[in-house]
């Protein structure tokens, strides 16, 4: 996972170490889905924060949904 992007998928910067999983761990376990396929991992970073913004990415999100969709300049 990792070696493909090192991208944070919550904040958008470079530096990730940790993977995310999206739906939350719970969730995936609760539905019997396997929380290691890739499709439901995401590159964030983890306790030793962003490089950039210094935001602990993966624990600040915890258990809630992902970031939301980024609100466009003007209505479509």
């Amino acid at each position: 996972m990792l070696d493909a992007s090192r991208l944070c998928w919550l904040c958008g910067h470079d530096g990730a170490a940790d993977v995310d999983h999206e739906p939350a761990l719970q969730i995936l376990e609760a539905l019997g889905l396997d929380p290691c396929d890739p499709q439901y991992l995401r590159p964030a970073h983890g306790v030793n924060g962003c490089p950039t913004c210094g935001r602990k990415c993966n624990q600040a999100k915890g258990n809630k949904p992902g970031r939301p969709a980024s609100p466009t300049s003007r209505a479509w």
